[in-house]
C-alpha cells in the first residue's frame, strides 16, 4: 500500500503544479510541457539501471492500449478542469480507481478481501468529499457543467490506463521498460492532438518563465507518482495500488490550503478522516 502512497503524493502535487502552469500557459501547453520532461527522465532512468526493452515484446498491444487512454484521460482531464468548475470536477477524477478495480477483479482474477474492499470504497468516498466544496456544488449542480462530462471520461480513462501499466509491469516483470514504453506510447498518441491545436502551444512564446516552471514541476511529480506505482505493481495487487493512489486530491487539497491558503469547509475535514479511515482498513485487509 505505501507504493500507492508515494503515488498519491507524486499525482497530487503534479496536480497542484499542473493547475498553477495551465492557468498561465493553457492546459494543452502544460500537459505537453510536463510530459516531454517526464519523458526524459523516464529515459535517463532506462540507461541508468534498466535491462532494455526486450521484456516489452509480448505486451505491445497493452502498451499501444495504455498509450491511447493515458493520452486521452490527461487530454480530458486538463480540458475539463478548463471548462467547468473544480467543485464539480474535481471529484470525480478519484473515481478512476473504481474502474481500475473493477477491471483487476474481472481481468486478472484479483480477490480483495472483503475489509479492503470497504476499505477501498470508505478511502475514495472520503477523497470526493476533501475534493469537493459542497455549498459550491450545491449552488452549481443544478446549473450546466460543461467539465462534467469530460472529467467522467478522463476519470475512465486513467482507471484503464493504470490498470494495464500494472497488468504490464506484472507481464514483464520490469517496471523501467514498462514505464518507458507507458510514457513515450502517450506522446506518440499526443501527435494527432498538438497538430490539430498547434495554435494553443503559440502561448508558450508569451508564457512568462513561472508558467514553465510549473508545467515542468509538474511533470516531475507525475513522473515520480507513475515511476512509485510502476515499481508497487511488480509487488502488490493492482487493485490494492489504485485504491491507495487514488488518495492524490487529498494531496493537491492541502497543498492548496498551505500555499495558495484557500479555505477548507467542514466537509473536506469529514473527507480528510474518512481518508485515514479507509487506508487503515485497506491496510489491515491487504
Amino acid at each position: 500500500m505505501i507504493y500507492g502512497l508515494v503515488a498519491a503524493v507524486g499525482w497530487g502535487f503534479a496536480d497542484f503544479f499542473g493547475a498553477l502552469s495551465g492557468r498561465r500557459v493553457g492546459s494543452l501547453p502544460a500537459v505537453l510541457v510536463g510530459q516531454l520532461l517526464s519523458a526524459v527522465l523516464v529515459t535517463v532512468v532506462l540507461l541508468t539501471i534498466g535491462d532494455g526493452l526486450n521484456a516489452l515484446s509480448g505486451v505491445v498491444g497493452l502498451v499501444v492500449v495504455n498509450g491511447i487512454a493515458a493520452m486521452a484521460a490527461y487530454a480530458t482531464h486538463y480540458h475539463a478542469l478548463q471548462l467547468g468548475p473544480v467543485a464539480v470536477v474535481s471529484p470525480i477524477g478519484a473515481g478512476y480507481a473504481v474502474v481500475g478495480v473493477l477491471l483487476a477483479i474481472v481481468i486478472l482474477g484479483e480477490r480483495p478481501s472483503a475489509l479492503a474492499l470497504i476499505g477501498m470504497m470508505v478511502a475514495i468516498v472520503g477523497t470526493m468529499l476533501v475534493s469537493t466544496d459542497l455549498p459550491a456544488f450545491r449552488a452549481r449542480i443544478h446549473e450546466p457543467a460543461p467539465g462534467l462530462w469530460w472529467g467522467v471520461g478522463s476519470a475512465i480513462g486513467f482507471g484503464v490506463a493504470g490498470f494495464i501499466l500494472g497488468w504490464i509491469v506484472q507481464e514483464t516483470d520490469d517496471w523501467v521498460a514498462a514505464l518507458w514504453a507507458s510514457r513515450f506510447s502517450m506522446l506518440i498518441a499526443f501527435v494527432p492532438l498538438v497538430a490539430a491545436r498547434r495554435r494553443e502551444l503559440r502561448r508558450l512564446r508569451r508564457a512568462a518563465t513561472a508558467g514553465i516552471a510549473f508545467a515542468l514541476l509538474a511533470g516531475a511529480a507525475d513522473i515520480l507518482g507513475v515511476a512509485t506505482y510502476s515499481i508497487g505493481a511488480e509487488r502488490v495487487d493492482v487493485s490494492i495500488l489504485l485504491a491507495s493512489s487514488a488518495v492524490f486530491p487529498l494531496i493537491a487539497v492541502v497543498a492548496s490550503f498551505v500555499w495558495l491558503h484557500e479555505r477548507l469547509v467542514a466537509n473536506q475535514y469529514a473527507g480528510v478522516g474518512l481518508v485515514v479511515t479507509g487506508l487503515a482498513l485497506l491496510g489491515l485487509g491487504s
